[in-house]
Order: structure tokens, then sequence, then C-alpha cells
């Protein structure tokens, strides 16, 4: 069987967070927690989770452009954690990151032309014509004509700006591209624009893309499989149709039942979770979704659940689904440590 494009194992990132004015007291802040996740070559990864709770540090982890703290990324092949500076600078060319914003991501001193440029001009030696069809063929591709070459990111809409930035990520045939909420700043009709552009350029280009949103609609829309993170964590992964149609983690089901039903006669029942994300620098005991969960036991609040395969290619995180061996093993280690306690 051949290799995931990406193959992610145990990846986990903690900052130090200073909590005086001489940083005489340090608290470690764990964004990520061994998260694993595989993307195959050609499809597309949705990673859904509320504002918090790790998605962008992830997707800066997988570009190296944060160290992270342990565990392993490896991209076609390449143990990416292992790269010296100019074997990771290579690497880049085929990993892109396109931004939620455009306009805090796009040089405001540089037109249209320059932006596309610039990928080119750091990793290709092209003549003056050939960039300048280049960067027209670039813009074309994302639905742009030239008559962007000479304009400035003030005087783009937010839908043209992130085509600009589109643009720029694809000018060096990247393998996988890291889409970081590209549709969150955007109106709605301009969404469904940027979407369907984004699905012709994985088809017509072979993209790969982790697709990272808080918009269920969207995601449910583009990709093949549904990651769920919530505090640093994944918690649930499947299939998009299984996880629209099955969602088993408590906190996906609260997720899914916050969008509305495609059928207008149709009705779902809300789900409202009580509190809020617990914070990353003091996190519950066990689960770290307990605190909000309508079923929680008491091994919830001590240990925090491993991942078990409810099917096929449907993974969930959850002690609902603890077979009644693990139970029984459970019970009995924390018999063991309440003992030893005493």
């Amino acid at each position: 069987m051949a290799e995931p494009l990406l193959s992610v194992r145990d990846l986990s990132m903690t900052y130090v967070r200073r909590s005086s004015l001489f940083g005489r007291r340090a608290r470690n802040v764990a964004a990520l927690k061994e998260v694993s996740l595989d993307i195959e070559a050609g499809e597309t990864l949705g990673l859904v989770g509320e504002s918090g709770c790790g998605k962008s540090t992830l997707a800066r982890c997988l570009l190296r452009l944060l160290r992270p703290s342990s565990g392993s990324v490896r991209f076609a092949g390449e143990d990416l954690l292992s790269l010296g500076d100019d074997a990771m600078r290579r690497m880049r060319q085929a990993m892109q990151i396109v931004l939620q914003n455009p306009f805090s991501s796009l040089n405001p001193r540089l037109n249209g032309f320059d932006l596309i440029a610039e990928p080119l001009r750091a990793h290709r030696a092209l003549s003056r014509k050939e960039m300048r069809d280049k960067v027209v063929s670039l813009l074309a591709e994302v639905g742009l004509t030239s008559d962007f070459l000479g304009r400035h990111p003030h005087q783009l809409s937010g839908g043209q700006a992130q085509r600009i930035a589109l643009a720029r990520a694809l000018a060096l045939n990247p393998a996988l591209v890291i889409l970081d909420e590209p549709t969150s700043a955007l109106d709605v009709s301009v969404q469904a624009q940027i979407i369907n552009l984004l699905i012709r350029l994985q088809n017509q280009r072979g993209l790969t893309y982790l697709f990272i949103t808080h918009d269920l609609s969207v995601v449910q829309h583009i990709s093949d499989r549904i990651a769920v993170m919530y505090l640093g964590r994944i918690v649930e992964e499947a299939g998009s149709e299984q996880i629209f149609a099955e969602p088993q983690h408590p906190y996906t089901q609260a997720l899914l039942s916050s969008t509305p039903a495609p059928d207008p006669g149709g009705r779902r029942q809300r789900i409202i979770l009580p509190g809020t994300v617990p914070s990353a620098a003091n996190p519950p005991a066990g689960c770290a979704f307990h605190p909000r969960c309508s079923h929680v036991m008491d091994i919830c609040r001590t240990q925090y659940p491993a991942p078990r395969r409810t099917a096929p290619e449907h993974f969930v995180s959850c002690h609902l689904y603890d077979s009644a061996q693990d139970m029984e093993s459970n019970s009995m280690h924390n018999l063991l440590d309440k003992d030893a306690q005493q």
C-alpha cells in the first residue's frame, strides 16, 4: 500500500507562557496534543473545531513554520522535522498555504504581478517574458484577467484578493495546499465561487488539500474526510458523508446540531453545550470535553479515551465506545490508584 502524501504521528506543540513581568513564573500551554492523521494524495481532509482549538497551530507545524515539541511529520516520504534549512526550503515548493484574510497576507506595496512572481523569483530562473507569461497564465487559472497585473491589494475586492493569494500559492506547482479558513472573510456568494474554484483546481492539478474551517456547510461540500478537533486533540475522524450521517462524539453531534438542515421541512434538535472551551493553559483532567458533556462518566474525569475504530474508516476518542473489557480494566486501574493513594 502506498504511503500517504502527508503522515502525522503524535504531534504535540507546547508553548511556555511567562506569567509575570520578569518571567519568574512559567506555565506550559499545550496547543496540540498527540495529533495523528494521514492525507492521501489527491484528497481533501477537512479540519473543523471551535476557534482556539489548535487548527492553525497544526497548519504551521506541518509546514515547519513552527517547530513542534514532539512527534513526526512525513511528507512525500521525507521526515520534515529532520531536514536542514536548505532541504526544507526546497521542500516548501511542494507545500503552500492560503490564509484566512488575503489583505493581511498580501504585501500592500506590491501589485498583482509582483505578488504572484515573488515565489517564482525565489525558486525559478525565468526570463522576463517567461515570468510574465507564467503570471498571466496563473491569473487566468484562478479566473482573473491580465488587467489585475497592475492592481494593488487595496484596489481588489475580498474575492479578487483571495484569488491572487491562491494564484501565488499555485505558482510553484505544489502537491499540498493548506487552506486556513480561506472563505470565512468573504461574502456568502463569493465563498461559493472560491469553493467551486478550489474543486476545479484540484481536479485539474491533482492537488491535495488540508481544509481548515469552522463552517460545517462548507467543509461538507469540499471534503472527502473530516477530522474534528477539540482543545488540541483529534476527537473524531471519518468520511464526510459518514460524519454528517452518524456523528459519534458528543462534541461532533453538538457542532452538527447547530448547522441548518438541508431539507427546509426538516428539523434538527439543537444541542446547547454548557460553559466554554477550557483554557489550554489549564485543561481539565481526563477527557477535556467532559465538563461540557451530557454523557460524562467517572472515567471521563480521570482518563483520556484512546481512539476507537467504530466502522472501517471511522475513529472516535470517547469512553462511550469502550468495550466492556476496556471498562473493566479501567475500573480496576482506578481502584488500584485509590488504594495506592490510601
